[in-house]
């Protein structure tokens, strides 16, 4: 019997829940974790799961040491020129998240502030074009940045919106206190340039899940009540 092909997926250590959470928790869960079981039983591959800091991750790809990555990864012009994309499976916002008892009532009010933002991400990008000016403050995870918003060490943090909605869940003092204009973005599978064939899979899979109301049922258990 043929061995099943095994894929290297990997995973952003800071888990960017309700894609999908912490690999080394007891339970390693979410929209992602779902989508790529289901795309892997229709192509027949194993998964094998291989867990590091963002900014390593996508270096790793472009080496060839993983097959792709599924871990909240946004689709850019700049990466398309050295990764390969799947058809996008999420489309979200960047958001500003904020404490309870603020409030934004449009960009101008961003003067001044003090802006968290996670390393290597597309938020830290689009936070240096439109805000040089403002106070930055970087963080390596997601988790660090959510802290640093309750402690009062800064007065916002960008956040894509699925992963703000994932904090927020479990945050209650903690508000999306507004959506950024011209954030429309995608998540995508990315892999290794070149990988044409995979790509045509993973983009015959996803379609496939889309017919047959797979893709739904998995999109209404983690974002039912999730607005982004």
């Amino acid at each position: 019997m043929a061995h099943k092909r095994t894929l290297k997926v990997g995973l952003d250590s800071a888990a960017p829940f309700p894609m999908h959470s912490d690999y080394n928790a007891e339970v390693f869960e979410g929209f992602e974790v779902d989508l790529m079981k289901a795309i892997t039983a229709i192509l027949d591959f194993e998964l094998e799961y291989e867990v590091s800091l963002w900014s390593n991750i996508l270096e790793k790809l472009f080496k060839g040491e993983l097959d792709l990555i599924c871990s909240a990864v946004t689709v850019t012009d700049s990466r398309r020129h050295i990764l390969e994309f799947s058809n996008p499976y999420l489309h979200f916002r960047l958001c500003a998240v904020i404490n309870h008892g603020d409030n934004l009532s449009g960009i101008a009010d961003f003067k001044n502030k003090t802006i968290g933002i996670r390393e290597a991400t597309e938020a830290e990008k689009y936070v240096h074009v439109n805000f040089p000016a403002n106070n930055m403050v970087h963080a390596e995870t997601n988790r660090e940045l959510y802290r640093k918003l309750q402690a009062g060490k800064i007065d916002m943090l960008i956040d894509d919106s699925p992963i703000a909605g994932g904090f927020l869940q479990k945050n209650p003092k903690l508000k999306v206190g507004m959506y950024l204009p011209n954030t429309d973005s995608q998540y995508a599978i990315a892999m290794k340039k070149g990988d044409v064939q995979l790509k045509a899979q993973f983009d015959q899979a996803l379609s496939t899940l889309k017919e047959n109301g797979l893709y739904q049922t998995i999109y209404k258990k983690w974002f039912a009540d999730v607005q982004f």
